[in-house]
C-alpha cells in the first residue's frame, strides 16, 4: 500500500515523505533480518560444500554497482587469480561482499580499496585493504564483534548495524578459515581470509608450490589473528 501511495500523483508531499521513510525503514529491517539469519546459519556450521573458485566469486561481487564508492570518489583496484576451495559458495559470496562493503563504508573521500584473490601455500586467500580512519590494535577484535560500530557516521551505510565483520568471522569459522587483520599506520585496514586447502577426491589435502608473485602481501603492522 505504501508503494501504491507513492505511485499516486495525488498523494501530498507530506504523505509521500512519510511513505518513503516507511519504505526505507522496512528495507533496513529486511537487511538486519537477513544479516542475522546469515550470522546464525554460518555459526551452526556447514551442511553443504562444493568446489568453487574464490576469484570468480570475487569478480561477481565487484561487478555490482557501487553507488557509495562513486559518491566517495574511491579508487577500487581488483586483482583476482584463480583460488579453488571447498565450501558453500553462497556464504563465501556474502563473506566477500561484507569485506568489500566494510572497506567502502569505512573509507574516506578520494580513498582507495584493493581487493585480491590468490593461492598461498595451497590455500585460497582473499585480501581486502582500504584507506580510512586511523585504528588502534585494541580496536581490531572489536570490529569483528556483533553490533560494534567504531564510527557512528557509518550507521546509515547498507549493513550499518555493526554485523558486517561479525558475519565474516562466523562464515570463516564455519569453513575453518583464518582471518588476519592489520590496522595501517596511515589509517585504514587490511583483512585477509585464508581458507583450508581443497581436498582431492581421495580426501587428501591438495598442496602446491607457489611462485612468489602468488603471495598476498600484508600491509603494515600491527596485525592480529582474529580466528
Amino acid at each position: 500500500m505504501v508503494q501504491v501511495a507513492l505511485g499516486d500523483p495525488s498523494t501530498s508531499e507530506g504523505w509521500r515523505s512519510t511513505a518513503e521513510e516507511l519504505l526505507a525503514s522496512n528495507r533496513e529491517q529486511e537487511t538486519l533480518l537477513e544479516a542475522l539469519l546469515t550470522l546464525a546459519t554460518s555459526e551452526v556450521g556447514l551442511d553443504h560444500r562444493e568446489r568453487t573458485d574464490l576469484a570468480k566469486i570475487c569478480q561477481s561481487v565487484m561487478a555490482r554497482p557501487g553507488r557509495e564508492a562513486e559518491r566517495l570518489g574511491l579508487r577500487i583496484d581488483t586483482a583476482t587469480r584463480s583460488a579453488p576451495l571447498d565450501g558453500d559458495p553462497i556464504l563465501i559470496e556474502r563473506l566477500v561482499a561484507n569485506l568489500v562493503d566494510n572497506a567502502i563504508g569505512h573509507n574516506v573521500s578520494g580513498g582507495r580499496v584493493q581487493v585480491s584473490t590468490a593461492l598461498k601455500e595451497g590455500r585460497a586467500v582473499v585480501s581486502v585493504t582500504n584507506t580510512g580512519p586511523v585504528l588502534t590494535p585494541s580496536q581490531l577484535h572489536r570490529l569483528f564483534e556483533p553490533f560494534q560500530r567504531l564510527d557512528g557516521r557509518r550507521t546509515r551505510y547498507r549493513n550499518g548495524h555493526g554485523l558486517g565483520l561479525s558475519i565474516v568471522r562466523a562464515i570463516a569459522r564455519a569453513h575453518g578459515a583464518r582471518i588476519t587483520a592489520a590496522c595501517l599506520p596511515g589509517g585504514g585496514l587490511s583483512i585477509e581470509v585464508a581458507f583450508p586447502a581443497p581436498t582431492e577426491p581421495n580426501g587428501a589435502a591438495h598442496n602446491v608450490s607457489l611462485p612468489s608473485t602468488a603471495s598476498v602481501e600484508r600491509i603494515g603492522p600491527p596485525k592480529a589473528y582474529v580466528s
